[in-house]
């Protein structure tokens, strides 16, 4: 029988998506003490590009005076190095295309300062297309299109979890790499403009793309509250779906945030879903990042070969980023 403890310290594992406060050493010490080994961590999403700036430099500076913690990842290789040194790998993330400010050369900027995951949109509209909140999804704009075009000639993998059904439709068509949904369930698993649909997961994957599996209690399940066994649920719905070479682990950990970015992170919401995010307690379980050798171990324990554990654990992720970076 596979320890899951060893089998958990032993492999790559990556954080498909976390939106923790990346600006202080707590949310570093978490993902190190969850034994993630990458993690796509977000750093911006609706701010301008000189608040963006400002927020890179002091991961800049957060990353340089925690050196034994965590390191920046530019490269596939640097996830095999951040494994090897015991370190977490930040992956510089986006949660919306609103830092580039309209501007296509902005991207090239972000790319050298190290940004390899871009999401299209948040909940709301921008200029290059709809978010999930928005009433009437329009799709994907002509500018869209051409910033999605420069995000594949950079490498910068395109995300479309925010994005509403017609844009994430549209963007994956236009898109000549695959792209990623990196957290998100299946629509019909628990409905909400959250999650996704059918079509728009077969799309994805018909690209070569991947799905990250969100941990978010209200997207997980009906009730209240959410449990651990509710995202290996989640899990198991979209490895029905999709099969198994196209999941991943995306929870959406919002550790450390200040209220008022997380004020500002569901300002685009109907109240309604304002305030049932506000009461939702966390996935019981599953309350923080450190507790991440729980899902290698109860992926291992619902049957999942061990090779198919590796995979959703962090093998599939690694294929996407060799393909798009």
């Amino acid at each position: 029988m596979t320890d899951a403890r060893i089998f958990h310290r032993d492999n790559i594992v990556v954080d498909g998506l976390n939106a923790s406060w990346f600006l202080e050493p707590a949310a570093l010490r978490r993902l190190h003490q969850g034994g993630v080994t990458a993690v796509n961590a977000t750093l911006a999403a609706w701010h301008g590009r000189a608040e963006t700036l400002d927020i890179i430099g002091e991961v800049y500076k957060n990353l340089a005076r925690h050196q034994d913690l965590a390191c920046q990842v530019l490269s596939v290789e640097d996830i095999a190095k951040a494994k090897a040194s015991k370190r977490v790998g930040l992956i510089f993330g986006f949660q919306d295309t609103s830092p580039i400010e309209g501007k296509l050369h902005q991207l090239e900027v972000y790319h050298r300062l190290g940004v390899r995951i871009m999401q299209l949109t948040y909940n709301a509209a921008n200029p290059s297309g709809c978010g999930c909140q928005v009433p009437e999804d329009k799709g994907l704009t002509g500018f869209g299109r051409e910033a999605i075009a420069e995000m594949n000639r950079l490498g910068i993998l395109l995300d479309l979890s925010h994005c509403g059904p017609r844009t994430t439709l549209e963007a994956i068509d236009a898109s000549a790499r695959p792209v990623a949904i990196t957290h998100a369930n299946a629509v019909a698993f628990v409905p909400s403009p959250r999650n996704k649909s059918d079509e728009a997961l077969q799309a994805c994957v018909a690209k070569g793309g991947i799905i990250g599996a969100i941990a978010v209690p209200v997207l997980i399940s009906r009730s209240m509250p959410a449990r651990l066994a509710d995202y290996f649920s989640a899990i198991d719905d979209l490895v029905e779906r999709v099969g198994v070479d196209h999941v991943a682990l995306g929870p959406d950990f919002m550790e450390d945030m200040p209220k008022e970015v997380m004020e500002a992170s569901v300002r685009d919401l109907p109240p309604a879903a304002i305030a049932a995010y506000a009461a939702m307690p966390p996935t019981a379980g599953f309350e923080s990042v450190t507790e991440m050798p729980k899902v290698t171990e109860g992926l291992l324990a619902r049957g999942y070969t061990p090779e198919d554990v590796r995979k959703i654990i962090g093998g599939n992720w690694l294929q996407l980023y060799e393909q798009v970076w």
